[in-house]
């Protein structure tokens, strides 16, 4: 429990990163991937000559600031957050020994972990400062706490069409439940070709909500002017699992993403016994999918071989 004083003063302040040198680390500078910076920090209450256990809230307000120009907070270029995400935190040509997060050196420390980002090709000097109750700012720019980390934004890297692999595989076919008629799907796989850079994550900009017909939720395009008809859909990348998918009543549970390190796209091929619709559309299918360290690229889908087989471009279809 912290203590019950609103008063408290700062005896101890650093920064820290987790590579085994603790004072530098490197980055894509894609906006994405975040490496940990800590602030590590001790408190007394100056009445009592004790530890004072600053609450969460208090350590909240923590800054990272520029080392250089103290207590200027970081330009726009680089931010911060106490919150991590998806992508990976370590440079795949990082192998000079395993990362650690400092321990406590000393009874009543403290720490704070912040997740950084950059979109700057630069070297970046990080100090940390914390506002006390008497209003003083204590930082680590210089002076009795004077303390620092090195943060390099590297040249990341921007996804091409040439850069990805699309597969193509036979799913799984079947007959409509209660109805007649059959149905066909086709999944397509999308692969980076980087060696060790799997894709992870994909955002989708262009597709049908599924209203007023759920089976049609993700889906990019439906050319259904004759019979056969065929519906192509994008899936948010996770976990395999079953979705309906055709175009009601005609559907199917069909499966979807059975390869953790691609984005999976769907081909529904329905042929019921009667002509239930007679119209064609498709939506932009635009999309930007990220590797595992958050280097990303936008891409279309397309349509081809009659409207029954899905490619991926760099730029909008044209019908």
């Amino acid at each position: 429990m912290g203590s019950t004083s609103v008063s408290w003063e700062v005896t101890s302040l650093e920064v820290q990163v987790t590579t085994p040198n603790a004072t530098s680390d490197a980055l894509f500078a894609n906006g994405n991937m975040q490496v940990p910076v800590i602030v590590v920090i001790k408190a007394i209450d100056p009445d009592t000559n004790t530890v004072y256990e600053l609450s969460d809230l208090e350590l909240e307000t923590i800054k990272l600031i520029d080392y250089d120009d103290p207590p200027t907070e970081l330009p726009e270029s680089w931010s911060y957050s106490s919150t991590e995400n998806e992508f990976e935190h370590t440079l795949p040509a990082s192998t000079k020994g395993p990362r650690s997060e400092p321990a406590p050196f000393d009874v009543g420390i403290q720490k704070k972990r912040y997740w950084v980002t950059t979109t700057e090709l630069e070297n970046k000097r990080i100090a940390a400062s914390i506002k006390q109750p008497n209003g003083t700012v204590v930082h680590t720019g210089g002076g009795t706490f004077d303390s620092k980390v090195t943060l390099t934004g590297t040249q990341p890297k921007k996804y091409e069409r040439k850069d990805l692999h699309i597969l193509r595989e036979d799913t799984a076919d079947g007959g409509f439940s209660g109805l007649s008629g059959t149905w066909d799907q086709d999944n397509y796989y999308l692969f980076s070709k980087i060696e060790g850079c799997e894709l992870r994550k994909a955002d989708f900009y262009d597709y049908m909500l599924g209203d007023p017909d759920p089976a049609l939720e993700y889906a990019v395009a439906g050319f259904c002017k004759s019979i056969p008809c065929s519906i192509f859909y994008y899936w948010p990348m996770g976990p395999e699992e079953k979705r309906t998918a055709g175009r009601s009543p005609y559907t199917a549970e069909i499966t979807i993403n059975q390869r953790s390190d691609a984005l999976c796209f769907t081909r529904m091929w329905l042929k019921p016994s009667d002509k239930p619709w007679n119209d064609a559309g498709y939506r932009s299918g635009k999309f930007t999918v990220y590797d595992k360290y958050g280097n990303s690229g936008v891409f279309y889908t397309g349509y081809e071989d009659d409207n029954n087989k899905l490619y991926v471009t760099n730029e909008p279809y044209k019908g």
